[in-house]
Formats: structure tokens, sequence, C-alpha cells
């Protein structure tokens, strides 16, 4: 597991000693986000050739050899917490995201370190050619990223100036209160977006930043 604060230096490849098949009990789905009112699928195995799992009743079985793409990305719900997903993208076009919720596809703490422990083998499982193929991209897209700032500049300015603007110029405790509420409101969102500005990582060094 990566402790918060420390970054992993991820080492050994298949070519050098196989690791044994693991389990890892985390929920996943395939292709694009989509709403749905439970996680159903859950279970993804990585092996020394590969990651095996089922989705919607169909069980896959790929190879590290046919990985193009992997990104991690963290995500905030207020009043619930943050999590972690891992979307794994195959040269035959199937996304596998493998993320840290509950059933409910709300946060849950007690699956964040069992999801950093999925990322770290699966990146350990990953030979030197595979290295130099993958795309190892952090955070959101461009265009997701710039939304996400717009949004949080117009919620800073809602919830935190607009407030601050009425205790001074009414003086009234309430305006002062609906500031700080502002704040802790913005703050997280805030915290998220900077978390997953756009960029590639280091397969072999995975840090805090790219964890929830």
């Amino acid at each position: 597991m990566n402790p918060k604060g420390q970054i992993s230096a991820v080492s050994g490849t298949p070519a050098d000693a196989p690791l044994p098949p693991e389990h890892h009990a985390l929920h996943l789905r395939e292709g694009a986000a989509r709403f749905a009112w439970r996680l159903r699928d859950e279970g993804v195995t990585l092996t020394a050739s590969g990651l095996e799992w089922t989705a919607d009743g169909i069980r896959r079985n790929l190879a590290y050899t046919e990985i193009v793409e992997i990104r991690l990305q963290t995500g905030h719900i207020p009043r619930s917490g943050d999590f972690g997903a891992c979307a794994i993208k195959f040269r035959n076009g199937v996304l596998l995201t493998v993320n840290s919720l509950n059933s409910w596809g709300t946060p849950d703490d007690e699956r964040v370190g069992p999801y950093i422990v999925f990322v770290e083998d699966l990146h350990a499982r990953l030979g030197q050619e595979d290295r130099g193929r993958i795309r190892f991209l952090a955070g959101n897209t461009d265009g997701r990223y710039r939304f996400g700032v717009f949004a949080a500049v117009l919620a800073g300015a809602f919830f935190v100036v607009l407030p601050l603007v009425l205790v001074f110029v009414t003086g009234e405790g309430e305006a002062l209160f609906l500031t700080l509420a502002g704040v802790f409101f913005v703050y997280p969102v805030i915290r998220v977006i900077r978390k997953n500005e756009p960029r590639s990582y280091n397969p072999q060094r995975l840090d805090d930043d790219l964890f929830p």
C-alpha cells in the first residue's frame, strides 16, 4: 500500500519474476460512465499475463500487451468523501474502469486501501515493453479539466465572494456564516480539480496525488 505522503516505487516485471495471480475485490464497469442504481460487477484478477474480469455477464481475459492507455483519476462527492478510478483502455477498444466506490456508487474509505494495492499491483506486472508502449495519464481530459476550472470559479464567486461582499455592505453575521459555508463547500472541489490536472506520470513512481 502507498502510505499518505510517500512515493511508491514500482519494481519487478513479469519477465524478471512472474507474480502469482491476485484477485482484487473492487467494483468495475466497462465502457463510458453511465447512470446505474447499483454497481453490480465486482472483482478483477491480475495474472502473470493479463487481466480477468466479468462485466454484464461477459467474461474477459485480456493481456497486458493489449493495453494502450491507463488513466488514474480521483473524485469527490460532497458529504461522502473521495474516491479513485483507474481506467484501462485496450487495443480492441474495450475500456475497463476499476474504482474504490461501494455498490451504491459512493466513496468508501475501506476500499481506498485495496484500490491503491490494485493500482500498484497492476503497474508492477507491466514489463519494460509495456511501460514503453502504454500512455500513462493522470487527471481529467483537457476539456473536462477546463470545464471544472470554469465551474470552480463560478462556485467561488457565488458561494464565497458574493457573501463576503454582503458582509462588508450589510455587516450581518448571516452573510459571514454563508461565506464560511461557501469556503467549506468550494475547497474540496478546488482540491480535486488540482489533483486532476491533465498530465502524464511515471509508472514506476506512483506519487500520492494519483490516489484519493
